[in-house]
């Protein structure tokens, strides 16, 4: 049974919900008199972000993936009831009201987009979905392993299942290397815009300077469920109820935001993050609390 391990955040003056709502006096035209204006949102390096909620009623949305240049979101999801550990991958457009699932892939738990290709990771391996042609025209690219987690850095990284090794696919030569250099079981792996390496294991999160391989350990949270790069190279790490980015001088994390029972996390073409609940993907956009 795959359960992972993954972050996002808030910041607040009253707190409900996951939810921030400040209060803020503000004169009417009336005469003399005044109202508490109550903005509600989510604090995102301490400025005001209104939840846009994408979807809503999916169950345990996970390992979310932006593909900008369809308006798409793909994530995981359980397909089953919230009892059982059942999987399927599905995408949301703007203005759907359901996910639309990928059928092709049985089971599929792990998702990654880089341009035009999605790839789907499951109990059977992992498939390439070519967004720019029709639907369907999805290929078999690896075979022979349980995927759990997968992450793009010019070619495809992914971690096996119940092993939780890191191997790399080469997009160019189609084959598979065990990546030895990480020897231990992790549960993610980023590579940053430094080239720094990122990893989670049992015991926390570590990073590994670019052409070094000495660990350094991170203060802070232990457990992670989703870690993602932004477009400007940052790493954002989701723990259970806040997003993290790294300070790397002093190896601690920064809470950014506050977010209730995060399960995954990823940026729009802007940057703006995408997150999601166990019933929501939401999208946190720049507020200034005067509508």
């Amino acid at each position: 049974m795959k359960i992972p391990i993954i972050f996002v955040f808030v910041c607040v003056s009253i707190v409900t919900c996951g939810k921030i709502k400040e209060k803020t006096t503000v004169k009417p035209a009336e005469k003399g008199s005044t109202v508490a204006l109550v903005c509600e949102g989510v604090h995102v390096h301490g400025k005001l972000h209104k939840r846009h909620v994408i979807m809503n009623g999916i169950n345990r949305p996970y390992q979310l993936a932006m593909y900008s240049h369809g308006h798409k979101v793909f994530f995981s999801y359980n397909v089953g009831e919230d009892t059982e550990d059942t999987f399927g991958i599905g995408y949301v457009k703007i203005n759907d009201t359901m996910p639309t699932e990928i059928k092709d892939v049985k089971n599929g738990f792990a998702v990654a987009v880089h341009e035009h290709t999605a790839y789907f990771g499951s109990p059977h391996g992992i498939y390439a979905d070519n967004l720019t042609k029709s639907e369907g025209d999805i290929k078999h690219i690896v075979k022979g392993f349980d995927i759990w987690d997968m992450f793009f850095h010019e070619n495809l990284y992914f971690i096996s299942f119940p092993k939780q090794r890191l191997h790399k696919y080469h997009i160019h030569h189609k084959n598979v290397t065990l990546q030895e250099q990480i020897h231990e079981k992790i549960y993610q792996f980023v590579i940053d815009g430094d080239d720094d390496i990122f990893i989670t294991t049992r015991d926390g999160l570590f990073m590994i300077t670019s052409g070094t391989d000495y660990r350094i350990p991170f203060e802070g949270p232990k457990v992670f469920r989703a870690i993602e790069v932004n477009h400007k190279g940052v790493a954002h790490f989701c723990a259970k109820s806040a997003i993290y980015v790294a300070h790397k001088k002093n190896h601690t994390l920064i809470e950014i935001a506050r977010v209730k029972n995060i399960f995954g996390i990823t940026f729009d073409k802007s940057d703006n993050i995408v997150y999601s609940n166990p019933h929501e993907i939401v999208k946190l956009l720049p507020h200034d609390c005067k509508n």
